[in-house]
Parts: C-alpha cells; sequence; structure tokens
C-alpha cells in the first residue's frame, strides 16, 4: 500500500509540475482533485477519513473570501484602484511601493489567493498605462502579497492551518507582535531588490505626469456601486468579527469560528445582491477543490508512513534547542514547500510537529513554520499557490506573464534576504 500512495503522490505533483496530459492543460484543482479521489479508491485511505481529514474551517473561510473577491472585480473597484494608485503617486518609485505595501497589507486580511485574484488584473492594467513589461510588476507583486501574508493569521491558508493545528493561543497577537516588523523590513527590502532587478524597465518610464493626467477620475470606475459598498462594508465587518474573536477566544466553543464568520459574510454578500447568479459563476470554486483534495492527500501520505519517510531526511527540530529548532523548520519549510507546495507541507509538517511533542507553548517555532512555507512562495513559481493563480490569471487575460526560470532566478534572492530578516527576528523578539 505503501508503494501505491507514493505512486499517487508523485503522479500528483507531477500533473501539477508539468500541467499537460496529451497536450491539455490541466487545472491546479484537477490534479489535486484526481490525486484524491486515486487514494479514495485505491483504499490508500477510507472514505469515511478523506472525509475527516477536510478542513471544513479552511474551505468555509476560503469560501466567504472569494465571494468578496468575486464582488470587488464584478463592481469595479479593480478598476478603481489602479485609478487611485496611479493618481495618488507622484512618482513611478512611490506607485511601485505602494503596490508592494498594498499587496502586502491586503493579503494580511484577504488571503493571498484572493489578492492575488484581484491585483493580477491591477498590475496588468499598471503596465499596459506605463508600458513596461508584465513581469516587472507581476513578480514584484507576487513577492509583496507572499511577503505581507505571513504577518496575520488570516493571511494565507498554511497560516491558518498553523494558527488551527498548534492551538496556540490568541493567535492574531501572536502572528502580529513576531512577525509584523521582518514582514514589513522584508517590503522594503523587496522594493529595494526590484529597482536593481528590473532597472532597464523601470527606467523607461519618462511620461508618468502625462499619463496620470489622462486617466479617468476612479470614481467612474465603479460599475456596480451598491455591490461595491455591500462588499467593503462586509470586509470591514468581518475584520472586526475576526477581531472580536481574538478578544474573546470563547466564543469559538461556540461555533463562531473563522471559517463560520467569513462564509456568512460571503453568504450575506449573495443573499442581499442582485448580482448572485454572476458571483456564484465567477466563484474560483477550483481553489476550494484543490484545498479538500489537498487535505485528502496529505492524510493518506501521512497515515502510510510516507510523509514521515520523506521528513526523516531533513534536520529534525528539538523542542529542547529553540533557535535550532527554527532554522530546521524554516530550512526544511523553504525546500520541501517546492516539492509539495506550502499549503501542503504546513498540513503534513503539522504532524510531524504534534510527533517530536512541540506544543501550542512552542510560539516560535510553530511561527517558524508559518514562515518559513509562506517565504518558501518567493523561491520558485510552485512554492505557492498564489503564484500560480497570478500566471493563470495573466494567461487567461492573454498576457505572457514570467517563465519558471525567470521567476526563480529573481526569487531566490528575494528568499535568500527575507529568511534571513525573519529568522533574525524570530530568535531576537
Amino acid at each position: 500500500m505503501i508503494f501505491v500512495v507514493l505512486a499517487i503522490f508523485v503522479l500528483t505533483y507531477a500533473l501539477l509540475i508539468f500541467r499537460k496530459i496529451i497536450g491539455r492543460t490541466i487545472p491546479i484543482w484537477g490534479s489535486m482533485a484526481l490525486g484524491a479521489i486515486l487514494m479514495v479508491a485505491t483504499l490508500s485511505i477510507s472514505p469515511i477519513k478523506a472525509f475527516d481529514a477536510i478542513n471544513f474551517q479552511i474551505i468555509a473561510f476560503l469560501f466567504g473570501i472569494l465571494v468578496i473577491t468575486a464582488g470587488f472585480e464584478k463592481s469595479g473597484v479593480i478598476e478603481y484602484l489602479i485609478l487611485s494608485v496611479f493618481k495618488r503617486s507622484r512618482n513611478f518609485d512611490l506607485l511601485l511601493l505602494g503596490l508592494l505595501f498594498g499587496a502586502g497589507l491586503l493579503s494580511a486580511f484577504l488571503v493571498n489567493d484572493g489578492v492575488a485574484l484581484l491585483l493580477t488584473p491591477l498590475a496588468l492594467g499598471i503596465s499596459t498605462r506605463l508600458g513596461v513589461s508584465t513581469k516587472s510588476l507581476l513578480i514584484p507583486v507576487a513577492f509583496g502579497i507572499t511577503t505581507g501574508s505571513a504577518f496575520s493569521p488570516i493571511g494565507n491558508p498554511q497560516n491558518l492551518l498553523v494558527a488551527l493545528n498548534s492551538g496556540m493561543s490568541s493567535p492574531f497577537a501572536r502572528f502580529v507582535g513576531f512577525l509584523l516588523i521582518p514582514s514589513l523590513v522584508s517590503l522594503l527590502a523587496i522594493f529595494g531588490l526590484s529597482k536593481i532587478f528590473f532597472k532597464s524597465d523601470y527606467n523607461s518610464v519618462r511620461n508618468y505626469s502625462q499619463i496620470k493626467v489622462s486617466l479617468q477620475d476612479p470614481s467612474e470606475a465603479i460599475s456596480d456601486p451598491a455591490l461595491a459598498r455591500l462588499c467593503v462594508v462586509t470586509l470591514v465587518l468581518m475584520i472586526i468579527s475576526f477581531m472580536a474573536i481574538e478578544i474573546f477566544p470563547t466564543m469559538q466553543s461556540h461555533g463562531v469560528t473563522y471559517g463560520t464568520v467569513a462564509s456568512f459574510f460571503g453568504i450575506i454578500i449573495l443573499v442581499l445582491s442582485p448580482r448572485r447568479p454572476y458571483l456564484l459563476a465567477e466563484l474560483n470554486w477550483g481553489i476550494l477543490i484543490f484545498f479538500a483534495g489537498m487535505f485528502v492527500i496529505m492524510a493518506a501520505v501521512w497515515d502510510s508512513n510516507v510523509g514521515s519517510a520523506l521528513l526523516s531526511i531533513f534536520p529534525k527540530p528539538d523542542v529542547a534547542f529553540p533557535v535550532e529548532s527554527i532554522g530546521a523548520i524554516m530550512f526544511n519549510s523553504v525546500f520541501l514547500s517546492q516539492v509539495l507546495s506550502n499549503v501542503p507541507f504546513a498540513q503534513l509538517y503539522s504532524y510531524e510537529m504534534h510527533a517530536l511533542l512541540f506544543s501550542s507553548s512552542s510560539t516560535r517555532e510553530w511561527l517558524s513554520l508559518a514562515s518559513g512555507s509562506t517565504l518558501a512562495g518567493n523561491l520558485t513559481l510552485l512554492g505557492a499557490v498564489s503564484n500560480v493563480i497570478i500566471l493563470h490569471s495573466a494567461e487567461a487575460r492573454g498576457s505572457k506573464a514570467f517563465s519558471f526560470f525567470e521567476f526563480l532566478k529573481y526569487g531566490s534572492v528575494i528568499t535568500l534576504v527575507t529568511v534571513a530578516i525573519f529568522f533574525v527576528f524570530l530568535i531576537v523578539l
């Protein structure tokens, strides 16, 4: 049975990497769904265990965020943001800085995969207006989305997995307290490095002020004011609700969790908006299928001992040596996330950390798993689902984005710098 699980595991990730069968492109959710179906069909995991393995808190959370994302795009908020960024930036440097920090801060509260869907058309629109290559904005935005999502437990799915699997109390306070400063420092580093990476592109921007004058008023971009207001108000109320859960954690014992709150507000939008058929049609259901399949596959891999065998090759953290453990966990996270992608890795490694007796009080070690698996998304295209989403979204709009090796060339430097920044802050704070 171990060899069957291993074969299905290898097949699934081969499909994720190459994305083609007999010339046909396979969506990432299709690859993961196929792997999960094969795991159940071969009895590598029982149907009951497969169902129990799915973390419906994550699924419900993503559903709510994806509804809001679809609402933002349909109502014209995306175009409004493009025009607003242009109008309020005095020069290109401030535009780039605003894009990076905007991507990072949005990702901290909207989930990086959702922000990737939102900001890809924004970055494409700006690059078209400025006449620069799409990769010179898409790649920095990808880095900003990944890095900014690190300091919040709802910034990305792997952070939410860590917050839930670790059992840590007050996850918002702990994530922000330890990871906000290194996230902001890393965003500044990405800005400086991007100026070096894409110097020739950025230097070609000569007519920035003329472009600003020719643009329409941002408010004219809102095609559905009612839907825009509904989505903005809903987002604000949802964030306030998350803060209430943080302040009163006993609410979770009564069923008021991050997942139920996010899905509740997503349903509110669907109920109140007459655009609900469009929103449901445009909802990225593939992301939900991807995560459901991922949970099933990772449970089967762990139960079969394939996961523990894979992890045994890498350095093992030890609760008695916190500094060494933080380094080992971050190292393992960065490299294994390239093989598994960061969300599946975070789920698999959570099993490992529990087996190694890391408890909810091992805050820095759990946060090193969250930050390491997050920053792994800066290394390669496959290190984070959000990178694949950006590439797929750009290609779907007829734009040539970037190749695997182009991303790796810049990402290797960004990853080295940002991981070093986070490591230092985690052992010093």
